[in-house]
């Protein structure tokens, strides 16, 4: 499923229509009703670190346009959409301007503080930008990145080195949060020029393995280029770790958005509303209880993605005359660690501790598979993600 091609409107219309009943479990109206803000707001992505540690170019460098440039300096900027190319400056006496155009082409205010930014892309429909900058005193800056992680589904930690003093700022970052979160090592040119880039990831990886999805490193400047270019830059895209940072956000827009929605569905359908017309049948079985009904719905949302896109794979190798081993396998063990990290974000309970277990027992033996690199490795593969579907679905989580 495309999630930015689907308008999810008429959904949370009807689970609006669903909370408004009154028979739900106060539990489940609590939860449906976080539900139902989710849907109808954009994922929020934050970009947070120092001064001067590129946040401002690393925002640009993934709308593909300078929309901050030189102008974010020290403000605390919001990006999200709108019907045209707007500015609205809030500045520290509570004066509001609101300005034609683009920031990067303006001339900011005198105590400019704030900046909201609306631009008429529809990719911000999904996902808003906020540049966080962090200043000043050590708990200042931790007060204002508790307040963003608190508003934020996403977070970019954008630094040069990501050094000690960084480090204990983002410990105190929920659990939560960091599950969704990447550690952008900026201006990785400048660091490959010197010789200190493989030497500074090696340093930093059993720090991020805890506390981030991931390293990547970016030379945020050269990806704009490559975005903005008359004649595609592929390479350079790619070399500029811009399009592995962009993809790999996406993503985790996309999850997030799948979760949302498949969780929706099940609560309207457990509580005797009408799916709008489009939506997927109920899977068989009996509803979850109310008590368990987000856990389950996630587990069952991450399930059918797995089965989803292995049985896609199938139809697209059978159609192509047998399996492609390397880009099958690849993408198995993608979706595998997708599912894991599902299963990490999920509440401890016996049951997803079995599912986790299973997960894990599963990607050892895609490994195996990855090793022989043939036809029967990739079907076995893929075979392997279906059987673990239904296994894990024989004992759903209560």
């Amino acid at each position: 499923m495309s999630l930015p091609q689907r308008d999810i409107s008429p959904l949370a219309g009807q689970l609006e229509q669903t909370l408004s009943t009154g028979r739900l479990p106060s539990d489940v109206s609590g939860w449906g009703s976080q539900l139902l803000q989710r849907l109808r707001q954009p994922v929020r992505v934050a970009v947070a670190g120092a001064a001067g540690s590129g946040k401002s170019a690393v925002i640009d460098m993934l709308l593909g346009r300078v929309v901050i440039g030189r102008n974010g300096s020290g403000l605390l900027v919001d990006i999200c959409h709108g019907a045209q190319e707007m500015v609205e400056v809030e500045t520290a006496a509570g004066e509001r301007h609101q300005l034609p155009g683009l920031l990067s082409q303006l001339e900011v205010p005198e105590g400019a503080r704030r900046v909201r930014q609306t631009l008429p892309d529809p990719r911000l429909h999904w996902h808003s930008y906020c540049e966080l900058p962090l200043s000043g005193p050590q708990s200042a800056q931790q007060e204002r990145l508790q307040q963003a992680a608190g508003g934020a589904d996403i977070i970019l930690w954008c630094s040069q080195g990501f050094p000690a003093a960084e480090q204990a700022l983002w410990a105190a970052v929920p659990d939560s949060t960091k599950d969704h979160s990447f550690l952008v090592l900026t201006m990785a040119d400048r660091l490959v020029m010197r010789g200190t880039l493989p030497g500074l990831i090696e340093a930093l990886e059993p720090v991020a393995a805890e506390e981030f999805l991931g390293v990547y490193p970016v030379a945020a400047i050269q990806g704009l280029t490559a975005r903005t270019a008359v004649a595609p830059q592929d390479g350079l895209w790619r070399s500029s770790g811009g399009k592995q940072l962009s993809e790999d956000v996406q993503r985790q827009v996309d999850q997030g958005r799948a979760s949302d929605v498949d969780q929706a569905e099940m609560l309207i359908r457990q509580f005797g509303g009408t799916l709008p017309p489009g939506t997927a049948p109920a899977a068989s079985g009996p509803a979850p209880a109310p008590s368990a009904a987000p856990q389950a719905a996630s587990l069952a949302a991450a399930l059918d993605q797995l089965q989803t896109g292995a049985e896609m794979m199938l139809a697209e190798a059978e159609a192509a005359g047998g399996p492609q081993a390397g880009p099958v396998l690849s993408q198995c063990m993608e979706m595998i660690r997708n599912l894991s990290q599902s299963l990490d974000a999920m509440p401890a309970s016996a049951a997803v501790e079995a599912a986790r277990e299973a997960a894990q027992d599963g990607e050892e033996m895609l490994m195996l598979c990855q090793l022989e690199q043939d036809e029967d490795a990739a079907v076995d593969a893929v075979t392997l993600l279906i059987q673990l579907k239904k296994e894990l679905m024989e004992e759903p989580p209560g």
